[in-house]
């Protein structure tokens, strides 16, 4: 087919379906805004012993892997750049970075998640004041705690997700003790959730569930204090030495709905929860367009789903184009 095909994102989802959408006969071009591929892998030192072959690899390393495998392939990659604009004329879209214009025939959209940081409590008394504080982590891989000497530190893990669950158990052996914040349910798997009641039989974990947070306080020595409410509805202080928020992830959209509303591309259709709609073969409410990997919002987010959805991407897209070429 030789027809060039725009994939936005160069996290897991972007590379698998550039690698497929070439064996399929396709030219794809990844254009990713950071300086390296990876998506949220890059910011993950924690071991991924989920996915099959690459076991007790940590994030970094399995982005290094995937980055090589598109390098040895010889796939065209623009890193650092941001899209500008997309218009569509006929069955064609061009694509506009600063420093590129690209003709293509179809476009996956992989941009991903990112963490939620700092916008999601900016509503909390105080919680200015926690920007200035290298004791506050909002990302989940780069929590300096893991990989430092913090026998004498009480810490605090903000999340009742996945993340915030692992981090309690992980810190649990480090720290002095852990206080688990959780606003409302306990979201985990059930495995983890397990993990963290044994600690918590075990002294090494306070649970706070479910806990309003009202105000945030930076004290002296760097301490940190939070005043919160209780299940009895009881207001509480307690002083931290760490504070680490695991609050979950937002599915980036915002530019390529801006970009397609503007360039008269159509508007994309989102979920509530502001994932891409998209039908079981990841096609979007936009012929010629796909998602793939966490902005679609897969059955269970992670490496090995966007690696799959990538290449279902590539196949619907190869699938439909294939069609469309049979009855010119």
């Amino acid at each position: 087919m030789n027809k060039v095909i725009g994939i936005i994102g160069g996290g897991p989802a972007g590379m698998s379906s550039a690698l497929w959408l070439k064996y399929l006969g396709f030219s794809p071009i990844i254009i990713e805004k950071k300086q390296q591929l990876g998506g949220l892998q890059q910011v993950s030192h924690f071991q991924n012993l989920w996915y099959l072959g690459l076991l007790g690899q940590t994030g970094y390393e399995i982005a290094e892997q995937f980055r090589q495998h598109i390098e040895a392939e010889h796939l065209s990659t623009l890193l650092g750049s941001h899209l500008q604009g997309i218009t569509k004329t006929g069955d064609n879209f061009r694509i506009f970075t600063e420093e590129n214009e690209i003709t293509a025939q179809g476009l996956v959209i992989a941009t991903g998640q990112r963490v939620k940081g700092y916008e999601a409590i900016e509503s909390i008394e105080g919680s200015h004041q926690l920007l200035s504080s290298q004791q506050v982590c909002f990302d989940p891989g780069a929590t300096p705690l893991l990989t430092s000497h913090v026998n004498e530190q009480v810490v605090a893990v903000v999340g009742g997700g996945d993340n915030g669950l692992v981090t309690a158990i992980r810190l649990a052996d480090k720290a002095k003790h852990i206080h688990l914040f959780i606003r409302s349910q306990m979201r985990g798997f059930e495995v983890n959730q397990k993990a963290i009641y044994e600690l918590i039989q075990a002294g090494k974990i306070t649970l706070h569930q479910p806990a309003i947070i009202h105000r945030f306080e930076l004290l002296a020595e760097k301490k940190i204090n939070i005043v919160f409410t209780d299940e009895k509805n009881q207001e509480e202080k307690l002083v931290f030495d760490y504070l680490c928020f695991r609050i979950g992830f937002a599915p980036n959209v915002e530019e390529i709905v801006r970009v397609f509303q503007e360039g008269g591309v159509g508007s994309i259709q989102l979920s509530q929860r502001g994932h891409i709609l998209t039908d079981q073969f990841l096609r979007t409410s936009i012929s010629q367009v796909y998602a793939a990997g966490d902005v679609a919002n897969p059955r269970d987010p992670c490496v090995a789903t966007a690696v799959a959805q990538g290449a279902v991407a590539a196949r619907s897209m190869e699938e439909d184009l294939r069609c469309e070429s049979c009855f010119r």
